[in-house]
């Protein structure tokens, strides 16, 4: 028998770039091609700065799946930023306040009364990311079919009275990896759920190998992905740039930064004038693929991770990771798997970005061990029986596939 599942997410499509929106889509894609019913509740919404209402509301296809959109409503930035603002500061705000800040997050009240009027259709109603309007007001109408995909960090945000509620109200959450589900526990309390994370398709040996380099030659670290200084790029690059100077062997080196978002965010336009900075626009999955298989190491430095994908595309690709020693998510991955090394500041950086330049057995050894670690705990059969072996322990539509096996 088959489950009814509801996705909400702010925002939603092929097209559009985010970790949580990309989780949510592939997981409900995955659902949907083994028979489950799948509906996307989200907004008209396109960029995750302005949240202006791009797209048209109504209800339309992704395949098997039926997509809701709802406009965005209004929002009172003037309310909303200095509350914002002082949440990033670390400031302590009244539960009014706090509910004052989440009143002017992203909303959409149609979609509201959608899920109160039709969510008891749903075997389960789920919500992500943690901390946006959608998720907080969406998943307390019904909490007792609410679980939530909570992509969850050690920040600010995750501290406040409101959110503490949510998360002890809804039925439970699929987390991402193993450790943000103990920082979910630390903060929360014992809360209902497991680790379930993002499947993947490995390339074939033949599709890697007929990835042509995208650059020329010369050596290079990659970072690939939003360009903000949230996260860690900025200070990505001054360790970059003390690691040479304290490290000769590392001249020849090039950093490339690539993806979404504008340099200039990142206060370092002054650097491009080294020639061995290297600024590149959002890329084609093909590009992607290609300068990922040729860099020395992929380079991820931010510290507030729940999984990051661009780990599980590198080693794809047969490229090893350096990530940053104070993000417990990803540095999990790599002890985990052995698919890279952590670092933290300039020195440690360059030591081991050096072993990794000079070093091409090592470097492949590293590569091939997170390719094992992805097939073996990252493939879509192993996502999916971990799936619903959380939907089991959360008594949610057990009697949907029982003959799936429930291990690990």
């Amino acid at each position: 028998m088959s489950a009814r599942y509801a996705f909400v997410v702010p925002r939603y499509g092929a097209d559009i770039a985010g970790g949580a929106e990309t989780l949510a889509r592939e997981l409900a894609l995955k659902l949907a091609a083994r028979g489950d019913k799948i509906e996307i509740l989200t907004t008209t919404a396109r960029d995750n700065r302005s949240w202006k209402g791009e797209l048209e509301s109504g209800t339309s296809m992704d395949g098997t799946i039926t997509v809701h959109r709802f406009n965005v409503d209004p929002r009172n930035l003037e309310a909303w930023i200095p509350r914002q603002i002082d949440i990033s500061k670390g400031i302590r705000l009244s539960i009014e306040d706090q509910l004052e800040w989440m009143a002017h997050s992203v909303n959409a009240s149609a979609m509201y009364r959608f899920i109160e009027e039709e969510g008891d259709r749903f075997d389960a109603l789920f919500f992500a990311p943690y901390l946006f309007g959608t998720t907080f007001w969406g998943s307390l109408i019904h909490p007792e079919r609410s679980i939530l995909i909570p992509c969850l960090h050690d920040e600010s945000y995750a501290y406040l009275e409101i959110l503490t509620s949510m998360f002890r109200q809804v039925r439970g959450c699929l987390f991402n990896a193993v450790p943000e589900m103990r920082l979910a526990r630390r903060l929360y309390g014992e809360i209902g759920g497991d680790e379930v994370g993002m499947g993947f398709v490995p390339p074939s040996r033949e599709q890697v190998e007929s990835l042509t380099p995208l650059l020329s030659a010369d050596p290079y670290l990659l970072y690939l992905g939003r360009k903000e200084t949230a996260k860690g790029v900025s200070a990505l690059i001054d360790d970059f740039i003390k690691a040479k100077q304290i490290y000769p062997g590392l001249s020849p080196l090039r950093l490339v930064i690539a993806g979404g978002g504008s340099f200039s965010d990142l206060y370092r336009d002054e650097v491009l004038s080294r020639g061995d900075i290297l600024d590149l626009a959002q890329l084609s999955e093909l590009d992607k693929q290609r300068l990922l298989r040729h860099a020395v190491a992929l380079a991820q430095p931010s510290t507030n991770e729940s999984f990051s994908i661009v780990l599980m595309e590198s080693w794809m690709v047969g490229t090893p990771v350096l990530v940053s020693s104070d993000c417990a998510v990803t540095r999990h991955h790599v002890e985990q798997s052995g698919g890279g090394l952590h670092y933290r500041g300039a020195e440690e950086l360059g030591a081991v970005l050096l072993s990794i330049h000079e070093d091409k057995v090592l470097r492949q050894a590293l590569a091939a061990a997170g390719d094992r670690y992805l097939r073996e705990r990252y493939s879509w059969d192993a996502v999916l029986r971990r799936f619903d072996r959380v939907m089991e322990i959360l008594s949610v539509g057990t009697d949907a596939h029982q003959d799936q096996p429930s291990t690990f």
